[in-house]
């Protein structure tokens, strides 16, 4: 009952006129267990309810269906992933943009991201990995909820660009940018940006300081850039 509370508060999806008392008789009278039970309720499903009069239960009903648009960053903290919080899942939403991408993340490449441990990194690979949540989503999305960032960007990819569908690991410290704004702006260009590297990563930005990465870059022979300025030159078309 207070992961439903915690999914319509107003931190999260926002869903207006929802309280605790009414999750607590949502849970007891309507079996709302999981978040995606709300937007399977119907009219006939409230007005039978004690306190719910015809205007209670359709202002109810439209501020669940106006939940379905909300960003995908409320989206992400709604859904209550461990040792993830409110910025958190604002970073992920906007370094992944796309809620099938995160999903398909493994804790190796989650560990890239900024201020993203092992544990961390695992607890949302793992969150993911969960069948019932992942049943739970699935229903959400087929029940009307977007949870998807804008495709604009997108289609305006130079397909052309020599980065674009290639896999690329930053790693170390950049000194013109961060790298979270160096992710962005590859993935503008239509490159992926992992967090380790294997033999099917096409390029390795080092930075200062740049460890393990590096070397093992070195060792599978991957391409490595440790000019910023040839980085810059590269990202251009990005801004």
């Amino acid at each position: 009952m207070g992961r439903i509370t915690h999914f319509a508060s107003r931190d999260c999806m926002d869903i207006d006129t929802f309280s605790g008392k009414t999750a607590e008789q949502l849970y007891e009278e309507v079996n709302v267990r999981d978040p995606s039970d709300l937007y399977a309720l119907t009219y006939e499903d409230l007005i039978k309810l004690e306190r719910f009069g015809e205007k209670k239960a359709r202002n109810l009903l439209a501020a669940i269906d106006k939940s379905k648009t909300r960003e995908l960053a409320n989206f992400l903290n709604a859904l209550g992933i461990p040792n993830t919080g409110k910025a958190t899942a604002k970073m992920l939403a906007e370094h992944y943009g796309d809620l099938d991408r995160l999903m398909a993340a493994d804790a190796a490449e989650l560990t890239g991201l900024p201020d993203v441990g092992g544990i961390v990194a695992e607890s949302i690979a793992g969150f993911f990995r969960d069948p019932v949540m992942q049943a739970s989503i699935t229903r959400m999305r087929e029940l009307g909820v977007k949870a998807e960032a804008s495709r604009a960007a997108a289609a305006k990819t130079d397909t052309s660009h020599p980065l674009y569908g290639k896999t690329v690991v930053l790693t170390g410290t950049l000194t013109l940018m961060t790298r979270d704004e160096a992710a962005k702006k590859l993935e503008a260009l239509g490159a992926k940006v992992s967090g380790s590297v294997s033999k099917k990563t096409d390029l390795v930005i080092a930075g200062e300081s740049a460890g393990s990465k590096l070397t093992k870059a070195r060792e599978l022979g991957v391409p490595v850039l440790e000019d910023e300025n040839e980085l810059l030159q590269m990202l251009k078309a990005a801004d």
